[in-house]
Protein backbone atom coordinates (compact mmCIF):
# COMPACT_ATOMS: atom_id res chain seq x y z
CA UNK A 1 0.00 0.00 0.00
CA UNK A 2 1.33 3.43 -0.95
CA UNK A 3 1.02 5.98 1.87
CA UNK A 4 3.61 8.58 0.93
CA UNK A 5 5.19 10.33 -2.05
CA UNK A 6 8.60 11.96 -2.22
CA UNK A 7 9.20 14.60 -4.87
CA UNK A 8 12.41 15.88 -6.32
CA UNK A 9 12.02 19.61 -7.04
CA UNK A 10 13.66 20.04 -10.42
CA UNK A 11 11.43 19.08 -13.36
CA UNK A 12 8.95 17.37 -11.05
CA UNK A 13 7.45 20.42 -9.30
CA UNK A 14 9.10 23.35 -11.05
CA UNK A 15 11.54 24.17 -13.82
CA UNK A 16 14.00 27.00 -14.41
CA UNK A 17 12.72 29.70 -16.75
CA UNK A 18 15.91 29.45 -18.84
CA UNK A 19 16.01 25.65 -18.78
CA UNK A 20 19.22 25.76 -16.69
CA UNK A 21 19.39 25.85 -12.89
CA UNK A 22 22.93 27.27 -12.80
CA UNK A 23 23.33 29.50 -15.83
CA UNK A 24 20.50 31.92 -15.26
CA UNK A 25 19.15 34.74 -17.41
CA UNK A 26 21.26 37.21 -15.39
CA UNK A 27 24.34 35.09 -16.12
CA UNK A 28 23.57 35.30 -19.83
CA UNK A 29 23.44 39.08 -19.61
CA UNK A 30 27.11 39.02 -18.67
CA UNK A 31 28.14 35.92 -20.60
CA UNK A 32 25.82 35.55 -23.61
CA UNK A 33 25.74 32.33 -25.56
CA UNK A 34 27.43 34.12 -28.47
CA UNK A 35 30.46 34.81 -26.26
CA UNK A 36 30.56 31.23 -25.01
CA UNK A 37 30.47 30.05 -28.63
CA UNK A 38 33.83 31.76 -29.28
CA UNK A 39 35.54 28.93 -27.40
CA UNK A 40 35.35 25.20 -27.92
CA UNK A 41 32.69 23.13 -26.12
CA UNK A 42 35.49 21.06 -24.60
CA UNK A 43 37.11 24.16 -23.08
CA UNK A 44 33.77 25.29 -21.68
CA UNK A 45 32.93 21.89 -20.18
CA UNK A 46 36.38 21.64 -18.59
CA UNK A 47 35.95 25.07 -17.01
CA UNK A 48 32.43 24.17 -15.86
CA UNK A 49 33.69 21.01 -14.19
CA UNK A 50 36.62 22.79 -12.52
CA UNK A 51 34.36 25.55 -11.17
CA UNK A 52 31.79 23.01 -9.93
CA UNK A 53 34.25 20.97 -7.84
CA UNK A 54 34.75 23.50 -5.00
CA UNK A 55 31.01 24.25 -5.05
CA UNK A 56 30.19 20.58 -4.51
CA UNK A 57 32.92 20.24 -1.88
CA UNK A 58 31.51 23.17 0.10
CA UNK A 59 28.02 21.66 -0.17
CA UNK A 60 29.13 18.25 1.04
CA UNK A 61 31.24 19.71 3.86
CA UNK A 62 28.20 21.48 5.27
CA UNK A 63 29.61 24.95 4.63
CA UNK A 64 26.55 26.11 2.66
CA UNK A 65 23.82 26.37 5.26
CA UNK A 66 22.73 29.98 4.69
CA UNK A 67 21.79 32.06 1.67
CA UNK A 68 24.74 34.33 2.42
CA UNK A 69 27.12 31.37 2.14
CA UNK A 70 25.34 30.24 -1.03
CA UNK A 71 25.73 33.69 -2.58
CA UNK A 72 29.46 33.72 -1.79
CA UNK A 73 29.97 30.22 -3.20
CA UNK A 74 28.12 30.91 -6.44
CA UNK A 75 29.95 34.19 -6.95
CA UNK A 76 33.17 32.16 -6.84
CA UNK A 77 31.61 29.63 -9.20
CA UNK A 78 30.63 32.20 -11.85
CA UNK A 79 33.96 34.01 -11.62
CA UNK A 80 35.98 30.79 -11.87
CA UNK A 81 33.83 29.39 -14.70
CA UNK A 82 34.07 32.34 -17.05
CA UNK A 83 37.68 33.24 -16.39
CA UNK A 84 38.73 29.61 -16.31
CA UNK A 85 37.24 29.23 -19.79
CA UNK A 86 39.52 32.01 -21.04
CA UNK A 87 36.78 34.63 -21.17
CA UNK A 88 36.50 37.63 -18.86
CA UNK A 89 34.22 38.41 -15.93
CA UNK A 90 34.86 40.82 -13.07
CA UNK A 91 34.31 39.85 -9.46
CA UNK A 92 31.60 42.52 -9.17
CA UNK A 93 29.72 40.99 -12.11
CA UNK A 94 29.98 37.51 -10.61
CA UNK A 95 28.55 38.88 -7.36
CA UNK A 96 25.61 40.53 -9.15
CA UNK A 97 24.77 37.26 -10.93
CA UNK A 98 25.02 35.24 -7.73
CA UNK A 99 22.90 37.68 -5.73
CA UNK A 100 20.20 37.56 -8.40
CA UNK A 101 20.26 33.76 -8.45
CA UNK A 102 20.05 33.52 -4.66
CA UNK A 103 17.50 36.18 -3.81
CA UNK A 104 15.36 36.96 -6.88
CA UNK A 105 12.59 34.44 -7.64
CA UNK A 106 10.01 36.13 -9.88
CA UNK A 107 10.26 35.12 -13.54
CA UNK A 108 13.08 32.70 -12.72
CA UNK A 109 11.14 29.54 -11.90
CA UNK A 110 8.00 28.13 -13.48
CA UNK A 111 5.62 25.84 -11.60
CA UNK A 112 4.56 22.84 -13.62
CA UNK A 113 1.02 22.80 -15.00
CA UNK A 114 -1.50 21.37 -12.57
CA UNK A 115 0.90 21.40 -9.62
CA UNK A 116 -1.39 22.69 -6.88
CA UNK A 117 -4.33 20.73 -8.25
CA UNK A 118 -2.34 17.50 -8.08
CA UNK A 119 -0.91 18.19 -4.61
CA UNK A 120 -4.38 18.98 -3.26
CA UNK A 121 -5.76 15.79 -4.81
CA UNK A 122 -3.00 13.68 -3.25
CA UNK A 123 -3.52 15.30 0.14
CA UNK A 124 -7.24 14.57 -0.09
CA UNK A 125 -6.35 10.91 -0.60
CA UNK A 126 -4.60 10.95 2.77
CA UNK A 127 -1.10 10.59 1.32
CA UNK A 128 1.91 12.06 3.08
CA UNK A 129 3.89 14.34 0.79
CA UNK A 130 7.59 15.01 1.07
CA UNK A 131 10.46 16.67 -0.76
CA UNK A 132 13.73 14.87 -1.42
CA UNK A 133 15.94 17.15 -3.46
CA UNK A 134 19.50 18.20 -4.28
CA UNK A 135 19.38 21.93 -3.68
CA UNK A 136 20.74 24.99 -1.88
CA UNK A 137 19.75 27.22 1.07
CA UNK A 138 17.70 29.58 -1.14
CA UNK A 139 15.16 26.84 -1.86
CA UNK A 140 13.06 27.17 1.35
CA UNK A 141 12.44 30.83 0.53
CA UNK A 142 11.54 29.91 -3.05
CA UNK A 143 8.94 27.39 -1.85
CA UNK A 144 7.55 29.98 0.55
CA UNK A 145 7.45 32.54 -2.28
CA UNK A 146 5.27 30.19 -4.35
CA UNK A 147 3.22 29.20 -1.26
CA UNK A 148 4.11 25.52 -1.68
CA UNK A 149 5.62 24.75 1.74
CA UNK A 150 2.26 23.96 3.47
CA UNK A 151 1.64 21.08 1.08
CA UNK A 152 4.55 19.02 2.42
CA UNK A 153 4.80 16.90 5.55
CA UNK A 154 8.56 16.43 5.30
CA UNK A 155 11.52 18.02 3.54
CA UNK A 156 14.99 16.61 2.89
CA UNK A 157 17.48 19.02 1.32
CA UNK A 158 20.91 17.86 0.24
CA UNK A 159 22.73 20.90 1.64
CA UNK A 160 21.43 20.02 5.11
CA UNK A 161 22.36 16.33 4.83
CA UNK A 162 25.76 17.16 3.30
CA UNK A 163 25.57 14.93 0.24
CA UNK A 164 23.76 14.52 -3.07
CA UNK A 165 21.45 11.77 -4.29
CA UNK A 166 21.76 8.84 -4.69
CA UNK A 167 23.79 8.72 -1.48
CA UNK A 168 21.89 6.44 0.96
CA UNK A 169 21.91 9.17 3.62
CA UNK A 170 19.46 11.18 1.55
CA UNK A 171 16.90 8.37 1.45
CA UNK A 172 17.44 7.49 5.11
CA UNK A 173 16.75 11.10 6.10
CA UNK A 174 13.67 11.31 3.87
CA UNK A 175 12.12 8.09 5.18
CA UNK A 176 12.84 9.04 8.77
CA UNK A 177 11.13 12.43 8.30
CA UNK A 178 8.10 11.15 6.40
CA UNK A 179 7.70 8.37 8.96
CA UNK A 180 7.04 5.50 6.58
CA UNK A 181 8.87 2.34 5.49
CA UNK A 182 10.30 2.41 1.98
CA UNK A 183 7.83 -0.15 0.65
CA UNK A 184 4.98 2.33 1.33
CA UNK A 185 6.62 5.23 -0.48
CA UNK A 186 6.88 6.36 -4.11
CA UNK A 187 9.67 8.65 -5.32
CA UNK A 188 9.33 10.94 -8.34
CA UNK A 189 12.65 12.02 -9.89
CA UNK A 190 14.01 12.88 -13.33
CA UNK A 191 17.20 10.78 -13.01
CA UNK A 192 17.23 6.99 -13.21
CA UNK A 193 20.33 6.77 -11.00
CA UNK A 194 18.34 8.39 -8.18
CA UNK A 195 15.45 5.98 -8.66
CA UNK A 196 17.96 3.14 -8.50
CA UNK A 197 19.26 4.52 -5.21
CA UNK A 198 15.72 4.69 -3.85
CA UNK A 199 15.07 1.10 -4.89
CA UNK A 200 17.66 -0.09 -2.37
CA UNK A 201 15.26 1.07 0.34
CA UNK A 202 12.22 -0.58 -1.21
CA UNK A 203 10.96 2.75 -2.53
CA UNK A 204 9.06 2.54 -5.81
CA UNK A 205 10.25 4.95 -8.49
CA UNK A 206 8.46 7.01 -11.12
CA UNK A 207 10.54 8.70 -13.81
CA UNK A 208 9.61 12.36 -14.33
CA UNK A 209 10.04 13.16 -18.03
CA UNK A 210 8.62 16.69 -18.04
CA UNK A 211 11.92 17.75 -19.57
CA UNK A 212 11.69 16.48 -23.15
CA UNK A 213 15.43 15.65 -23.12
CA UNK A 214 14.92 12.87 -20.58
CA UNK A 215 14.66 9.47 -22.32
CA UNK A 216 12.16 6.83 -21.31
CA UNK A 217 13.41 3.87 -19.28
CA UNK A 218 11.72 0.43 -19.37
CA UNK A 219 12.57 -0.16 -15.73
CA UNK A 220 10.23 2.51 -14.41
CA UNK A 221 6.78 3.92 -15.09
CA UNK A 222 7.07 7.49 -16.32
CA UNK A 223 5.01 10.64 -16.68
CA UNK A 224 5.39 13.58 -19.05
CA UNK A 225 2.78 15.71 -17.28
CA UNK A 226 2.36 15.99 -13.51
CA UNK A 227 -1.39 15.56 -13.91
CA UNK A 228 -0.73 11.94 -14.95
CA UNK A 229 0.58 11.13 -11.48
CA UNK A 230 -2.70 10.12 -9.76
CA UNK A 231 -3.44 7.55 -12.49
CA UNK A 232 0.10 6.11 -12.28
CA UNK A 233 -0.28 5.82 -8.51
CA UNK A 234 -3.53 3.89 -8.93
CA UNK A 235 -1.73 1.50 -11.27
CA UNK A 236 1.09 0.99 -8.76
CA UNK A 237 -1.41 0.45 -5.92
CA UNK A 238 -3.24 -2.21 -7.92
CA UNK A 239 -0.18 -4.38 -8.43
Amino acid sequence: MIRGILFDLGWTLMKPETGDWMLTRKFREYCPQELQNTISPETWHQALYAASVPLAEAHNAGRLLTREAEEDAFADFYYDLVNGAGLQMSWDAARVISHDRTYVYDDKYILLDGLEEVLEHLQAQGLRLGILSDTWPSMPAILDHFELTPYFDSITYSYEVGTFKPDPRMFEDALDKIGLPGKEVVFLDDLVKNLEGAKQFGIKGILARMNEKIPDDPGYPSITDLRQLPEILLHIQSR
